[in-house]
């Protein structure tokens, strides 16, 4: 490749590209330009080394160079003369790779001339630079296996931390060329991702700024000086343990990518440790995924139930996104139903995976049970990142005697009105009814499921308890009873707002008094079954 000591050379097509470099190499003094052209479906690479490191982070901050995001994107690195020397120097193969003399576009005239890495000599460096990675790892493991034999919560955190910052600064190094400091380890995660997509299916996203498994280590950082070790959550310990070896193995693929491209010359596609999901999908499910994506766009849909009747057939579905209330499963349930006739429905609940990650401590075994790869039905992407499931998590019912005595106490005051209420008069009862159903369906769902959910609809509720207990089924002839194929629908209008007019016979309302009568007798043994369980563990 021609080496021009002037900035008169040229990127095919990229003209735009070509000047900004001239015009860069004219208002700073660079040492070099590196460029590697994209091939296969590596993106390509402009390694820009200024003479002086206090040029490196105006160069960076130029606008062109920070917000590359293009479909075909250049990856842009910018060092300087003297760390260029050092990291080829430790053997670092990023360097070793990238900054080779067929790859330079420009040179400045007093620049030294680069030859292009030969592996024989490289080998040695290269071995030292992979060594030290290794014994300082195993250091830093060594300090977290002997604060976990000291009981040590606290300095066990510690120490996982700096094994995350440890691991993640060669990944920087790898692929960056640089190490993203002094920023916080959220953002330098957030970093990565441009560089390796897959590192986000490692972390579960606290919001927008925050990782949730690094937060939960960095809390220690604030309970070191007082000794107070209860906020820390040593359920997580797997998922420390399983992430860091992710992040390990994506070092080491880079490390054998990058000495297997100096010896051949070739550059070599990156291998990850993921595995491509081969579940077969029906192809209705593929439909009413694409309904669904279509009026409100979702990460992950998980099937985890079906009911198959001679007419219809009803999926559950969990969908995983962002703004999936009530209101939007709704929508999305009356147009899925809509599409298909009534032949195909479907029973949806919703959250965002930082809600799930957020509240395992009394719902993992619901959500465990569920988000499993082969009930994986639809992905936008395939890095999105698996929960960090607790370990030894058992189902916990906080708030279900508060719930409990809500749903029972509303239901003595419903029978109170049906006893006391003037006999032409019936305004109000069945409001109350429709809250006191609500309340008992929503508590049956927790009792049964160890899952409180949204305040869905009233069928959506139900469902989820026939789900959870496939006997219920037979009370359903009650609700056939009341309000025929409308009884549901009625619920959810009862309550809400309105301004119509009771027309209940007495008639109906004995059949009203028998529904909650039943439910209420469904409770008691939910909750008497776990109020015992309890009992017995205590």
């Amino acid at each position: 490749m021609k080496t021009p000591i002037k900035p008169n050379f040229s990127i095919p097509g990229h003209d735009q590209l070509t000047n900004k470099l001239r015009q860069l190499a004219c208002e700073f003094p660079l040492s070099y330009i590196f460029y590697h052209p994209t091939i296969a479906k590596e993106a390509a690479h402009i390694v820009i080394i200024a003479k002086d490191s206090r040029d490196v982070e105006p160069i960076e901050l130029r606008k062109w160079i920070r917000n590359n995001r293009d479909e075909n994107p250049i990856w842009f690195h910018i060092s300087c003369q003297s760390k260029i020397k050092a990291e080829l120097r430790a053997g670092n193969p990023f360097f070793g790779w990238y900054c080779q003399k067929s790859a330079i576009i420009y040179q400045n005239p007093s620049a030294k001339s680069r030859s292009d890495t030969d592996w024989p000599s490289f080998k040695k460096r290269f071995k030292r630079y992979a060594l030290a990675y290794h014994h300082d790892r195993d250091n830093l493991l060594a300090a977290v296996n002997r604060f976990q034999e000291l009981d040590s919560l606290t300095g066990l955190f510690v120490s996982y931390l700096s094994v995350f910052e440890y691991t993640i600064q060669y990944l920087e190094m790898l692929y960056a060329g640089r190490c993203f400091e002094p920023e916080n380890l959220h953002q330098r995660i957030k970093k990565l991702i441009f560089y390796i997509p897959e590192i986000e299916s490692l972390f579960v996203q606290k919001n927008g700024n925050e990782y949730y498994l690094i937060f939960e280590l960095e809390k220690a950082n604030d309970f070191a000086e007082d000794g107070d070790e209860i906020r820390l959550n040593d359920k997580l310990m797997d998922s420390f343990s399983q992430a860091e070896e992710k992040l390990h193995k994506m070092v080491l693929s880079r490390l054998s990518e990058l000495k297997a491209s100096i010896k051949s010359g070739l550059l070599k596609q990156p291998f990850f440790d993921h595995v491509e999901k081969t579940t077969e999908e029906d192809d209705k499910l593929k439909e009413i995924a694409a309904q669904i994506v279509k009026i409100h766009p979702v990460e992950e849909i998980y099937l985890f139930h079906q009911v198959q009747t001679s007419q219809q057939t009803t999926y559950f579905l969990l969908l995983i996104g962002e703004s999936v209330g009530t209101e939007t499963l709704n929508r999305i349930q009356q147009s899925v139903n809509s599409r298909f006739e009534g032949k195909y429905s479907v029973v949806l609940i919703g959250h965002s995976r930082s809600w799930i990650q957020t509240n395992l401590f009394y719902q993992q075994s619901f959500f465990r049970k569920i988000m499993k790869p082969e009930n994986l039905r639809f992905q936008s992407h395939p890095n999105h990142p698996s929960i960090h499931w607790e370990d030894n998590n058992a189902p916990d019912y906080p708030d279900l005697e508060y719930l409990n005595r809500s749903a029972i106490k509303l239901s003595a005051q419903y029978f109170v009105l049906r006893n006391h209420s003037e006999k032409d008069n019936t305004e109000g009862i069945f409001d109350l009814f429709g809250k006191c159903v609500m309340r008992i369906f929503r508590t049956l769902v927790y009792s049964k499921l160890s899952y409180l959910p949204h305040y869905l609809s009233a069928y959506n509720l139900w469902k989820l308890c026939v789900y959870a207990e496939p006997k219920l089924e037979k009370l359903e002839y009650l609700f056939e009873k009341l309000n025929g194929v409308n009884f549901f629908k009625d619920v959810d209008h009862h309550t809400r707002f309105h301004h119509d007019v009771s027309r209940l016979t007495e008639k109906k309302l004995m059949i009203a008094d028998e529904i909650l009568n039943t439910l209420l007798k469904e409770l008691n043994i939910a909750f008497n079954r776990i109020k015992e369980a309890n009992d017995e563990e205590e």
